[in-house]
């Protein structure tokens, strides 16, 4: 089955996506792949000043993007996401097989983040890859909806309201605009810690939630909630009243509630575990059960075919090193790039994979991952789909 992903957004047709109708030799993506366009786009990265000393060493980095600059993220904020911004993270581990390191580059795009800032932090990506050799795995990533392999970089998730005007902001105490975050623990150890509307109708049984009035930084644990998140609960309560240098506590709710429920609105009953899961659950467009699906991006006399291969039961012999392939779970999208796979194939490739995801009517925060023949990914989901 071939598909053409066009302009009208037309999935499944028997037509062939063309180039924009001029020769390939003669296109704007023409070079784009060779040596001197792989040489010329290495020689740029290397005057980002922000990539200095970007994976010397393993572990993780994050920036922020700030005024189509990149800017290097505090250490002391890492698992701190601004909604209206976008960052780029990057994971740096030894390949257990050389002497070589392995690179994973997470772009995070916030859901108030501007068009801008999300195609710079999308553009960093790629001269950071360059700048690397072109061997990292891309992962692009959605707040609230992100790969499990971006949520095990950092010991909690904070997603913050505000961005990069308004929201990096050391206010003291006693001017502090209250706010209340929930503390939700998500897949195997992953806690999230999730800013949310400062309402009485924002608690539920099942979670715990922190309460940051400025001097005060209260603490209400749900009936129902585990051991686990009452423990990061407490613990993500204390490192905030730490930053603010002995001006703030940690408290329990109960030691003021009169101030607590004020806060919120009043005093009155509290959502169920059960309510608390509806409001609570990712918006993620899947249906259980969904099979793997494998679909091929091949290059033939400039025109580019996106077809499919199979599904089920997928298997690495599938893979050619000649072609670029997708593979869509149901959940996260993976493309595949083969070590000799046309210029024109690898530049379109996550361009390819964009439009898959709206052509297929798919939600738009899906995550996308990219990565080369050669390179084994980390992704848990990957490992367990490809055979």
């Amino acid at each position: 089955m071939l598909s053409y992903l066009s302009h009208n957004n037309i999935p499944n047709s028997a037509f062939p996506w063309r180039t924009d109708g001029a020769p390939l030799e003669q296109s704007n993506v023409a070079h784009i792949g060779s040596d001197a366009d792989k040489a010329a786009r290495k020689a740029a990265a290397q005057t980002e000043d922000a990539w200095i000393g970007a994976g010397d060493a393993p572990g993780v980095q994050v920036w922020r993007i700030e005024q189509f600059e990149v800017v290097e993220w505090p250490r002391e904020e890492y698992g701190n996401f601004y909604k209206g911004d976008s960052y780029i993270v990057l994971s740096t581990a030894p390949d257990p097989d050389s002497s070589k390191a392995e690179y994973d580059i997470h772009f995070w795009l916030g859901s108030e983040s501007s068009i801008d800032e999300k195609g710079t932090a999308a553009y960093k990506t790629v001269e950071l890859d360059d700048l690397k050799g072109g061997v990292a795995v891309h992962h692009r990533e959605v707040e609230q909806h992100e790969s499990e392999e971006f949520l095990s970089l950092f010991k909690h998730i904070n997603y913050m309201e505000g961005g990069v005007e308004s929201g990096f902001r050391h206010v003291e105490p006693d001017a502090y605009v209250a706010r209340l975050f929930m503390v939700r623990k998500e897949g195997r150890d992953i806690v999230k810690v999730i800013q949310v509307p400062l309402a009485r109708s924002s608690l539920n049984q099942g979670d715990c939630f922190i309460l940051d009035a400025g001097k005060d930084i209260f603490l209400w644990n749900g009936e129902e909630s585990s051991p686990f998140e009452r423990n990061k609960s407490g613990t993500t309560a204390h490192n905030m009243a730490v930053k603010r240098c002995g001006h703030a506590r940690a408290v329990s709710w109960e030691e003021d509630p009169e101030t607590f429920w004020m806060l919120l609105g009043g005093e009155g009953p509290v959502a169920s575990a059960e309510e608390g899961n509806i409001i609570a659950k990712r918006l993620v467009d899947e249906e259980a059960g969904d099979e793997p699906v494998l679909y091929k991006l091949s290059n033939s006399d400039d025109q580019l075919l996106f077809s499919e291969v199979a599904r089920g039961n997928l298997r690495m012999t599938m893979l050619e090193s000649s072609e670029v392939f997708v593979v869509d779970d149901g959940s996260e999208i993976f493309v595949w790039i083969g070590r000799r796979s046309s210029d024109l194939e690898k530049g379109k490739a996550l361009v390819t994979a964009s439009q898959y995801l709206e052509s297929n009517g798919k939600p738009d925060h899906t995550p996308i991952h990219v990565f080369r023949e050669g390179r084994r990914p980390r992704n848990a989901r990957w490992k367990q789909i490809m055979h």
